[in-house]
């Protein structure tokens, strides 16, 4: 649980090599889903999908920090876009009830 750590060696990875998107999504990941730091973790998705902008994952991540900060529309972009990609793990959650992304389905 050495969430600093680990993104000091993600840091230190993107120094090496600045195009390795893959460092920037799971950067983004520590900042976001375990530190809060969600502006952080938006720059690294935007940073993975500037790299890659076929990257569904980073779509669907980026999608759950937006409607954790409040963005419910950047939110339900992103998860369209992930599945225009073809994710499916953006698929099951817009087929979990519990989930209730009914009101993104129809959002424009």
């Amino acid at each position: 649980k050495d969430y600093q750590g680990a993104i000091a060696d993600y840091s230190k990875a993107i120094k090496i090599d600045p195009q390795y998107a893959n460092a920037y999504i799971n950067r983004g990941n520590i900042k976001g889903r375990e530190l809060g730091d969600y502006q952080g973790a938006i720059a690294d998705y935007n940073k993975t999908i500037e790299l890659d902008p076929q990257d569904a994952t980073a779509y669907q991540n980026r999608g759950i920090i937006k409607i954790k900060s409040g963005d419910r529309k950047g939110a339900c972009s992103d998860w369209k876009k992930s599945l225009s990609l073809g994710n499916k793990t953006t698929e099951r959650m817009f087929d979990e009830p519990k989930l209730d992304l009914g009101w993104c389905r129809n959002m424009r």
